[in-house]
């Protein structure tokens, strides 16, 4: 299963699945450099930051924006 975090809330990650609902994670259960925008995989009982979806996601918001600002 794959989340992307949306945002904090005290000790709770607030992800979003990929059917589009949200759900919580507990801090703790999250690698310590986890922060908002991260794809995570949950995967044998841990979740892990999948490194290449997180980057792959950020280019395509980032091309997102761009078409905005372009004449």
């Amino acid at each position: 299963m794959t989340y992307i975090i949306d945002r904090f809330e005290g000790s709770f990650a607030v992800c979003e699945q990929e059917n589009g609902s949200f759900i919580t994670i507990p801090r703790f259960h999250l690698p310590k450099e986890a922060k908002e925008g991260d794809c995570i995989q949950y995967i044998d009982n841990t979740y892990t930051i999948n490194e290449d979806e997180t980057s792959a996601r950020s280019i395509r918001i980032q091309e997102k924006l761009n078409s905005l600002w372009e004449d």
